[in-house]
């Protein structure tokens, strides 16, 4: 069974971070990927990239009305196989990542959502502070976030669902869509042992207060919508794994010997 990834990449006057996200992708042992590259009208020399020199890479400007708008524009270009969302700035964990991922999906191909691990790091110090989507609070909390950059899911299983992402939020359209997918009973996960993807810091929904308030806002509404009043644990889950991901780090950092 071969598997085929289509990773989607969104950006917006990111070049150099966007530059890393490809080199990250083009640095993969396993070469069945499709990388589309959406960008929504940098004005920092983006489209300046010689994007033909890159295997499996397909760029394409369009405007957008956020980034959730924006990566439904990149799904929509999409033909098959499994989906990996990694923004200007995220890279793969390692030149394997991609070769264990396809592994695991052929050794366990009856689910639809394959989930691992993401590390987020301070890119000034290069030092880890959270791990997130790993280890076992991860698995038995009904409600948990996953970070989606370590989310991999089965293409025609978004496509059950009227948008991939809903274009208006700005913060948490991603924790929506997982709470979306548990809702119509899609959610058909296999947990891997496996660090998937390095995030840092300082993007659109951790980069101050009023960002984190605005995610914690957009929560609160979509999922009382969704489950009522189980909204209630859906936001004390979110804060729990907060405080988890942190502690799943410093084991982590403590591990590898990460001061």
């Amino acid at each position: 069974m071969e598997i085929h990834f289509s990773i989607l990449t969104v950006t917006l006057n990111a070049k150099n971070d966007l530059l890393k996200t490809i080199s990250s992708v083009q640095n993969q042992n396993y070469k069945n990927f499709t990388h589309y590259i959406k960008d929504g009208l940098s004005k920092d020399g983006t489209n300046n990239i010689k994007f033909s020199k890159y295997i499996n890479t397909y760029f394409f400007e369009s405007k957008d009305k956020g980034v959730y708008d924006a990566m439904n524009q990149a799904f929509f270009h999409t033909k098959s196989g499994y989906i990996l969302f990694l923004n200007a700035g995220d890279i793969l964990f390692s030149k394997s990542s991609l070769e264990e991922l396809a592994f695991n999906i052929r050794e366990n191909k009856s689910y639809n959502i394959y989930i691992g691990g993401t590390l987020q790091i301070d890119p000034k110090k290069n030092i880890p502070l959270r791990l997130m989507g790993n280890g076992r609070l991860y698995r038995f909390l009904p409600f948990a976030q996953f970070p989606h950059p370590s989310l991999v899911i089965k293409r025609e299983i978004l496509t059950k669902l009227k948008d991939t992402f809903d274009s208006d939020l700005e913060i948490a359209g991603d924790y929506k869509q997982q709470l979306i997918l548990r809702k119509k009973n899609l959610w058909k996960t296999y947990f891997l042992n496996q660090i998937i993807t390095i995030m840092p810091i300082g993007g659109k929904s951790n980069k101050n207060k009023r960002s984190i308030l605005l995610g914690l806002k957009e929560t609160v509404l979509f999922s009382f919508k969704l489950y009522n009043f189980l909204s209630i644990f859906i936001i004390l889950e979110k804060i729990i794994l907060n405080f988890y991901s942190r502690y799943k780090c410093i084991l982590y950092n403590f591990r590898n010997k990460i001061y």
